[in-house]
């Protein structure tokens, strides 16, 4: 029976564990918008539209969460295969971070040039990151402007003028990562075109050379946004204008301007279309589209705003491709971001290795700014198992305030698994007290005639309800991640009377201990020769005697105890958890299994490095298991006799 608890219990501690929930997709598209901004287009509900509701909340409360977990990006090291799926990895960051719930990316999600402003006065910590929209309020007032005069009001020398003005602006819509942003782009490339046009001049930036074509470029420019949406052509109310650039939307239709593919597979591996699409969405231009079977995408020569969106969560690359010769077949997006961000930022962090913050270029600290920007709510860090071995894992940690790394503590030689070491005391109450009337002298010569001297227990015990005891304990605990195991020595005081159980003997658990009043014996019997005489035992006139018992006001509870720790610092051990306990009793002799609910709190303003002081609240519930050779087992009515018990305690602790 005993081990059978036990094991019962140790499926409870294991089938307790956390496990990482498969993350939620969060797809925005040009519907989405659509619906935004005329409600008419909504579809009809659905029977069952209630679920569908709740649903989209649980989706919408999943993602929210998520944006606020620590997010690790994991530097692969070349020529190794250790990269942002090995689960090592994720085991050793989540513990030297004590983030439990952290999420990883792969390092070309680092990469951001699209979202780099072009302004370099612009310092890493004052990357915008994502166009606001008052920028779009300022773009459209000068279309408008531009819009309402006529060819022949302004000089030549003064639509250039305008023209450099309007080509300025454009960087206020640096980077188009989602639709709103097309129309006003494309609304400021018609007008830069006609500016250029009317200044009377065929100079760069205003015209190119495409391919074979000599171009208008901003007309061109807005052709290609007209091309991936023809409807935006009819923003276009000036007849004459909407003409030009027809003309080239019309030439682009017919294939007359060469076209680049883009490609999206990486390190020479071929590409996975089911795998891709559970990790990232493609826009370019703000747009969703689909690469093909190979990766590949054609995009024409000119601008093309890449943005890789994470099926999961948060924000992948961006990539801001301006090209108007063909250097060459195709441009391998994904390998281009590891470059600049998986290689050359391991060869900076690994320069001066001891260093607390490491120097980095500003091009890459500007990348580091804009990924925290766009992942306001989530700490960033930095991970490089050195040379793929994830025992050598190095951590950084981005700090907002001074846009730099910080190296975190530990490294080759750090432990992952923190301690914490608590004393507690509270009370508990149990189901039943026992109290034991010893057998008188008739009693115990009537059962000599049966030929031997053993008395039932349950003729002599009345069981009453324990009102009260109080627990002491001393615990220490172990935590990885989310495990947590321990053990601890509980001593009960009892507030009402005596714990009481039989005396019983290490290797001869079944010996009773009886006493005449002089001296303890184990299980005398007729017959039976005794130290203080030499005749045998009289079976008609038996000594006096009568079975011992052992009173205490303290029982001992030695217990192993292993649960799951939840909230932000579970890898430290703070926060509340929920575990099952497993001890064993002295008094009285029994198995004693409790389930836990607490919680551990950090004293406010105390250490915050790996020692932090604590406080901790524990409320239990369980039941008792009385062992066969105990008094409670051998009374009881049922083969498996079981007494509840209860109780709330609480402590202070430290982790180590």
């Amino acid at each position: 029976m005993r081990w059978l608890v036990c094991l019962w219990l140790a499926a409870v501690v294991l089938g307790g564990r956390a496990h990482a929930q498969s993350p939620d997709a969060a797809v925005v598209g040009r519907t989405d918008a659509a619906v935004a901004k005329d409600p008419e287009l909504k579809a009809p509900e659905l029977p069952g539209g209630e679920d569908k509701k709740q649903t989209e909340a649980e989706k919408a409360a999943e993602q929210k969460r998520k944006e606020k977990l620590a997010r690790v990006i994991i530097l692969k090291w070349q020529g190794t295969d250790t990269d942002y799926t090995d689960s090592n990895v994720q085991r050793i960051v989540k513990s030297r971070i004590q983030r439990p719930d952290a999420q990883f990316f792969p390092d070309v999600d680092l990469y951001q040039e699209g979202r780099k402003v072009k302004d370099n006065t612009v310092v890493p910590a004052m990357q915008p990151a994502v166009v606001p929209s008052q920028n779009i309020a300022r773009v459209m007032d000068a279309v408008d402007d531009v819009a309402r005069v006529p060819y022949n009001q302004w000089s030549p020398s003064d639509w250039g003028l305008k023209a450099q003005e309007l080509a300025a602006m454009v960087e206020l819509l640096w980077f188009v990562d989602r639709v709103e942003l097309r129309e006003p782009l494309f609304l400021l490339y018609a007008q830069i075109g006609r500016a250029a046009e009317n200044q009377n001049e065929v100079i760069p930036p205003f015209y190119e050379q495409v391919g074979f074509q000599a171009v208008n470029y901003y007309y061109y420019l807005a052709a290609m946004l007209a091309f991936q949406d023809p409807s935006l052509m009819s923003k276009l109310t000036d007849q004459d204008l909407n003409a030009s650039i027809s003309q080239y939307l019309t030439m682009m239709q017919q294939g007359a301007f060469p076209t680049l593919k883009i490609n999206f597979e990486q390190d020479g591996i071929d590409f996975n279309p089911d795998d891709f699409k559970t990790k990232y969405e493609i826009y370019l231009n703000g747009l969703a589209v689909e690469p093909d079977e190979q990766g590949e995408l054609d995009i024409f020569l000119g601008r093309t705003d890449i943005y890789l969106k994470r099926a999961d969560s948060g924000h992948g690359l961006s990539e801001r491709l301006e090209v108007t010769k063909l250097e060459g077949k195709r441009y391998f997006v994904r390998d281009v971001a590891r470059k600049k961000m998986g290689l050359d930022l391991i060869e900076q962090l690994f320069l001066h290795l001891n260093e607390c913050t490491p120097q980095l270029d500003d091009m890459i600290l500007n990348y580091l700014a804009i990924y925290a920007k766009i992942h306001e709510k989530a700490e960033i860090y930095i991970a490089v198992p050195k040379e793929g071995n994830p025992n050598k894992t190095q951590i950084w940690r981005y700090d907002r305030a001074t846009a730099s790394l910080s190296k975190v503590a530990g490294g080759d030689d750090s432990f992952p698994v923190h301690f914490a070491v608590q004393m507690s005391g509270g009370i508990a109450w149990s189901g039943f007290a026992a109290s034991v009337a010893p057998p008188d002298e008739n009693d115990v010569a009537a059962q000599a005639t049966a030929g031997e001297l053993a008395f039932t227990p349950g003729n002599y015990l009345d069981f009453e309800a324990i009102p009260a005891y109080v627990p002491v304990n001393f615990e220490l605990r172990g935590h990885y991640n989310r495990l947590m195991i321990g053990v601890g020595v509980e001593a009960g005081i009892n507030t009402d009377a005596s714990f009481v159980d039989r005396y019983i003997l290490p290797g001869n658990e079944d010996a009773v201990v009886y006493d005449n009043g002089n001296d303890k014996y184990d299980n005398p019997k007729a017959g039976d020769s005794f130290q203080f005489q030499d005749e045998k035992v009289d079976e008609e006139n038996p000594p006096d005697w009568a079975q011992s018992l052992h009173y205490e006001t303290a029982n001992r509870n030695l217990y192993l105890t292993g649960g799951v720790v939840l909230g932000r610092d579970a890898g430290l051990g703070l926060g509340p958890r929920i575990a099952a306990r497993v001890g064993w009793t002295n008094l009285p002799y029994a198995l004693q299994t409790t389930a836990h609910f607490g919680w551990s709190f950090a004293i406010p303003g105390g250490p915050t490095g790996r020692i932090r002081p604590y406080v901790d609240i524990d409320g239990r519930a369980g039941a008792v298991f009385p062992f066969v050779p105990s008094l409670y087992h051998q009374s009881a009515d049922t083969d498996v006799p079981v007494s509840p018990i209860f109780g709330l305690t609480a402590g202070i602790g430290t982790t180590l």
